[in-house]
């Protein structure tokens, strides 16, 4: 490797290490210091492997803990479990103080079974100046809760027999020891805070909120003040609130966390449940005074509060000032809908197709955009001038998108409805082709081979099949009962049909039941069916037919 000179290593180290003061660069050798440098080289121009060389070759207990950083961010990339794992009880892990450094610590402590580990590491995350500390080992607990519950498990043990802990830290070991049904140990940990305190407060209004009624709930939750409480306390309120359903207590409760997008967000998506003008108006008025908010966020939430008004083109103008920002984003197919709210019906179809055809833009914002499209000709009802408009955007849909079998799904029942069954049938064996474990097509090419086309024998092995895969799905177990029934087999297709009508009464089981009951000779079952099924829908051709077989 090309010698580097000293000048340049001690100039660029620090600032790609920002907390490694010079002194620290000079006190390693000099070919320590190259390989360093070059590791950083490789890792800023994305050759995390070659990077990642320097980590492998030195031990982990003379690593310092901007090393021991970057290296656990490339191990965790390059999936390295075991150099994590050799982490464990490296000095410089031990006493660091980066939030990035204490999660590598607890994780690898969780990973590796070692409580008493994860314990330390748990409480110096809790106990970090940084305010991330206490969302980080939120994270790092919750995730490794199903693999590691019982590390976990006695990590909490642990820490709660600590005599130093404060209010707040037994609150929060709290929350987990009833969450993982620790219960001896949640009693303790609640037991143990103040009375009078707000910490108290919370435990007994989260127990109060689960095991209580919904209005015992609602007056604890009134009664608890957002000032007396930290930012994660609220939070922890919050999610009681949301479960509770109580809109008001949860509008309360987001309003009093810091706001940002994210809360600005949620407390859009309550307004449309329960809409007030005054409200959304007073919301707007704190978005655009709100400077944190960058020129996308901005923009796109007041298009949400435009659209909640029904003030269309105050929603264009915004969503066209997000889509300046450059961020792939639903503001691209929300601009969609405020022109065709507006009547400019030509530009909203543009607008669609436009993202549909976009590859720079997710596959979840262009299937929106398409699905929208589909919404639009409904509301215009296309189908009542010309059947092929629709068709066309769906046959253009699976242009782009060729393995969309729920797309081709649906086409393919919008043909059986336009009683088109050769080619519906196609798109069925498309589907099958590609995914012989569909349950839903192999029930509707089933089906269709025994009622449209009187192949009962035919179509048995493909419902079969979708029975098998989805035994408790009414509209399977209705094709199931059916094909039995014109195979000869009255007294199974009655199992399937009536555990079909408990599930999912329908005129169409109505009448499949009527028939089997006729043909096993209790008439006063089949009228009995004949009388339900007509009530949910009169003109189903099955009834019409199974009536005039009773007169």
């Amino acid at each position: 490797m090309r010698s580097i000179a000293f000048s340049l290593v001690f100039a660029v180290l620090p600032g790609l290490f920002p907390s490694t003061g010079r002194a620290d660069v000079s006190a390693l050798p000099a070919e320590r210091l190259e390989a360093l440098l070059q590791s950083e080289f490789l890792f800023q121009s994305g050759q995390f492997n070659q990077a990642f060389s320097y980590y492998r070759s030195q031990p982990a207990g003379q690593l310092g803990a901007d090393e021991l950083l970057r290296g656990s961010q490339l191990a965790t990339v390059l999936g390295e479990t075991a150099w994590l794992a050799s982490l464990d009880g490296a000095p410089a892990l031990a006493d660091a103080t980066q939030i990035d450094l204490i999660r590598q610590r607890f994780e690898t402590a969780l990973q590796a079974g070692r409580s008493a580990s994860a314990q330390q590491a748990w409480q110096a995350l809790f106990r970090n100046k940084d305010e991330r500390g206490i969302p980080v080992s939120r994270a790092v607990a919750e995730a490794h809760a199903v693999r590691h519950q019982p590390t976990l498990n006695a990590a909490l043990g642990l820490y709660a027999e600590r005599p130093d802990l404060t209010a707040a830290e037994r609150f929060e070991l709290f929350q987990f020891a009833y969450q993982w049904r620790l219960d001896a140990m949640a009693e303790r940990l609640q037991g143990g805070l103040p009375p009078q305190s707000a910490e108290a407060a919370l435990a007994a209004t989260i127990r109060e909120c689960v095991e209580g009624a919904a209005d015992a709930c609602k007056r604890r939750l009134q009664r608890l003040d957002p000032l007396d409480l930290n930012e994660w306390q609220r939070r922890s309120v919050l999610v009681l609130a949301q479960r509770s359903g109580d809109t008001e207590q949860n509008r309360r409760w987001l309003e009093a966390l810091p706001q940002d997008g994210g809360t600005y967000y949620q407390r859009i998506v309550l307004l449309g449940r329960a809409m007030d003008d005054a409200k959304a108006r007073e919301l707007m008025a704190q978005i655009r005074k709100d400077a944190a908010l960058d020129d996308f966020q901005r923009p796109v939430l007041l298009g949400s509060l435009s659209e909640l008004l029904k003030d269309w083109p105050e929603a264009e103008t915004n969503y066209r000032e997000a889509l300046t920002a450059g961020v792939p984003t639903t503001a691209s197919v929300r601009l969609a809908v405020a022109l065709f709210r507006q009547g400019k019906r030509e530009a909203a179809f543009a607008q669609l197709q436009a993202v549909e055809a976009d590859a720079g833009l997710s596959e979840e914002i262009r299937r929106d955009a398409f699905q929208t499209e589909i919404q639009f000709h409904r509301i215009l009802r296309s189908d009542q001038q010309d059947v092929e408009v629709l068709n066309a955007v769906y046959r253009r849909g699976l242009a782009l998108w060729p393995q969309a079998n729920p797309l081709r799904y649906q086409y393919a029942m919008r043909l059986f409805g336009q009683n088109r069954l050769e080619p519906a049938m196609a798109e069925l064996q498309t589907i099958l082709k590609a995914a012989p474990a569909d349950a839903d097509a192999l029930n509707a090419y089933g089906f269709t081979l025994a009622k449209e086309l009187n192949k009962p024998r035919a179509a048995f092995k493909p419902i079969a099949q979708a029975f098998l895969l989805a035994p408790e799905q009414a509209e399977i177990l209705d094709s199931y009962g059916y094909v039995l029934f014109r195979l000869g087999r009255d007294e199974e297709a009655l199992i399937h049909l009536q555990k079909a009508w408990q599930l999912t009464p329908s005129a169409v089981t109505a009448g499949h039941l009527g028939q089997v009951f006729l043909r096993l000779g209790d008439r006063q079952q089949a009228n009995d069916y004949l009388e339900k099924g007509l009530q949910l829908d009169a003109s189903e051709a099955e009834l019409l037919a199974l009536r005039e077989r009773l007169r």
